[in-house]
């Protein structure tokens, strides 16, 4: 059996006709992507499943067609045009990256990006079983670092987010319900009415880790919340 599987650990050019090899790895690029992508939307972050599919899709689809130049009868360089996607990768991953409230987020976002392409460029050179790996490490990597957070940073510290809603009571719910409704982690508003009968949402959430609350500041800047005030 080994014998029968060791020549799909090497290139899959030496093994399958050329018009297959394309659609082949297209289609272990897509899988590829789509399993890093799948992590990152699942910890909610901004370069999810479709994202990081493209990406994988595209670099495999760029490195097969310097191969095809490279082949044909220009005979041009098989590495220029896959340079380039690591540079289009490099402005592409700077744009993930963003300086908010004094601290710089999204370097992890823009190093998966970086890494995916990593894997597009070796899945289009033929490489479909190390692709596979390098798919694997990322995916187990991103996920081990965020359960060792987890124990680092201990368990979830809960508090009581009360949010007084502005006029037009049907729409400011709807435009609260529509801001949590993209938050990976269940989050229903429990409505209350004060004195004076305005409308107050009050939202359990933990405060600890940035991934439980990552609604908060687009929640907060909203025009439907005429003030807020939190407590244990």
């Amino acid at each position: 059996m080994w014998e029968q599987v060791r020549p799909w650990l090497g290139d899959v050019h030496s093994l399958l006709a050329p018009e297959l090899v394309g659609p082949v790895v297209s289609f272990a690029a897509i899988l590829c992507g789509g399993l890093t992508g799948f992590e990152r939307q699942r910890a909610a972050k901004p370069a999810g499943f479709r994202t990081m599919i493209l990406i994988c899709l595209g670099s495999a689809v760029f490195t097969q067609a310097s191969i095809l130049l490279g082949g044909g009868p220009t005979h041009a360089d098989r590495a220029r045009v896959a340079a380039q996607v690591v540079t289009g990768i490099g402005f592409l991953g700077a744009g993930a990256i963003i300086r908010e409230r004094g601290q710089v987020v999204g370097i992890t976002t823009a190093a998966g990006i970086w890494a995916t392409a990593a894997v597009g460029l070796i899945l289009g050179t033929g490489y479909l079983a190390l692709g596979f790996f390098f798919t694997l490490l990322i995916v187990g990597t991103l996920s081990a670092a965020r359960a060792l957070e987890r124990v680092v940073e201990g368990p979830c510290r809960l508090c009581t987010l009360s949010l007084h809603l502005a006029d037009n009571e049907a729409r400011t719910r709807l435009q609260v319900e529509s801001i949590l409704e993209d938050h990976p982690f269940p989050i229903v508003p429990e409505y209350t009415k004060n004195a004076d009968g305005k409308t107050i949402a009050r939202i359990r959430y933990c405060t600890l880790h940035r991934d439980h609350h990552t609604w908060l500041d687009e929640l907060l800047s909203s025009p439907a919340i005429a003030r807020v005030e939190q407590s244990d």
